[in-house]
């Protein structure tokens, strides 16, 4: 009999939780994004203008003014904000799996017609069809089974609906042919893997300083690895070439 997989969600949970917990100062800490020129209407005196950009990349042109927006694992909202206020959606509602960063999230809305919700990406408890685009950046590789969420995804998208997508992968993973398969239209695939090191090489003093804070020792090593600060784990598989980093614009077909 083959051996039954250990779920992951458990553990992404408490690690969320606890994280949110012991440096609930940042509202966003994706790997972030930089290009050269920056060519961004962000200000960049925002302390987290790298994360921040790496949105302003993966929603690009797509029209959200007064649209209907779904971000999954949203984290702490400082995304789910940053489309609102820059994007205009008439509603947007972020989903996460950890309850504290919900709590933080909900705190720290800063506009009307923004929820956050605690929910699983691979069960999203929406309706079908409900909403025009969906958000989901660097999370899909912490769920147990993308191709789920990738259906959900389509699923929740009325007819002719945007999915902007962006995550990190091993070196020899390949999600197009998944998304392709699950029955989106693609747009744009662009490989960013040298935009997200630039911007881990920028930004790399900001995540070691939140961590420096940290009275654990142990924990802040833990968290150095985890947040991308150079010459740590994360950022040293990006460098050496055994992760890779890609962004997607994709569709849901009108005659779906």
């Amino acid at each position: 009999m083959a051996e039954q997989r250990q779920s992951k969600t458990p553990h992404t949970r408490e690690h969320y939780d606890r994280v949110a917990t012991v440096v609930p100062e940042f509202t966003l800490l994706n790997y972030g994004f930089s290009s050269t020129p920056e060519n961004s209407s962000i200000d960049p005196g925002e302390p987290e203008f790298y994360c921040l950009r790496l949105y302003e990349h993966t929603v690009g042109d797509t029209p959200l003014a007064d649209r209907e927006v779904l971000e999954v694992s949203s984290g702490r909202g400082g995304g789910t904000n940053f489309v609102s206020r820059t994007y205009r959606p008439r509603r947007i509602i972020g989903v996460d799996l950890s309850p504290e960063n919900v709590r933080l999230a909900r705190a720290r809305a800063a506009r009307p017609g923004i929820e956050f919700v605690v929910g699983n990406a691979e069960r999203l408890e929406l309706p079908d069809q409900c909403f025009d685009a969906v958000i989901n950046i660097e999370a899909s590789h912490l769920y147990d089974d993308r191709n789920r969420f990738f259906a959900e995804a389509l699923r929740v998208l009325r007819p002719g609906g945007h999915f902007c997508y962006t995550d990190g992968c091993w070196a020899d993973d390949d999600c197009t042919d998944d998304l392709l398969a699950a029955g989106f239209d693609l747009l744009e695939r662009r490989e960013i893997t040298d935009n997200v090191i630039r911007a881990l090489r920028r930004d790399s003093a900001r995540r070691e300083a939140l961590f420096d804070a940290m009275p654990d020792r142990g924990l802040r090593e833990q968290y150095k690895h985890w947040a991308g600060v150079v010459g740590y784990r994360a950022y040293t598989r990006f460098e050496a070439g055994q992760t890779r980093y890609f962004s997607h614009r994709l569709r849901r077909p009108i005659t779906a």
